[in-house]
């Protein structure tokens, strides 16, 4: 099944074609999506911390149009990417801890607007509610966790060597 979806011609495109506009074009978008996904969760979760108070809580929900957009971009260059190579990917288990990593730290993200960012109550006076310090702490862990993962995927000899798996 891996082989037949590493032979669709999308896949054979962005990892055959000396088009810029294939692997290095698709590559590049899934870094910058990953960079408005991770970077503003990021920036949510160091707010919840207590870095730039001066930044009111409910500022920051205004962001998660602009989350979903760079997650959209990474869904879409991360399909192409494991189209063109679902045989190595598909079979590695830090492609799989990488993705439920992502799908982990989506589902904390959208747990922190959901209990912080879009309750008045909970951001009225600009005070850190209870309990977001610490799913703040939780998703910068899980993001980077996952961008980490992320890399590994480019060196599964390390993976194996190191980890066995």
């Amino acid at each position: 099944m891996l082989q037949t979806i590493e032979d669709l011609s999308i896949g054979v495109w962005v990892r055959e074609s000396p088009s810029i506009f294939a692997y290095t074009l698709v590559l590049s978008l899934h870094a910058i999506g990953l960079a408005i996904v991770l970077g503003l969760n990021a920036l949510i979760a160091l707010r919840l911390l207590g870095v730039a108070p001066a930044i009111p809580l409910s500022a920051l929900r205004s962001f998660y149009g602009t989350i979903w957009f760079g997650f959209a971009i990474n869904a879409i260059s991360g399909g192409m990417l494991f189209i063109a190579s679902a045989t190595n990917m598909g079979t590695m288990s830090v492609f799989w801890i990488k993705m439920a990593a992502v799908a982990t730290g989506m589902m904390l993200s959208l747990r922190l607007k959901s209990k912080f960012l879009d309750d008045p109550t909970a951001t009225a006076g600009g005070a850190v509610p209870a309990g977001a310090r610490s799913m703040a702490k939780w998703s910068l862990a899980v993001w980077f966790f996952a961008l980490i993962a992320g890399r590994m995927t480019g060196y599964p000899e390390l993976i194996t060597r190191w980890f066995g798996i």
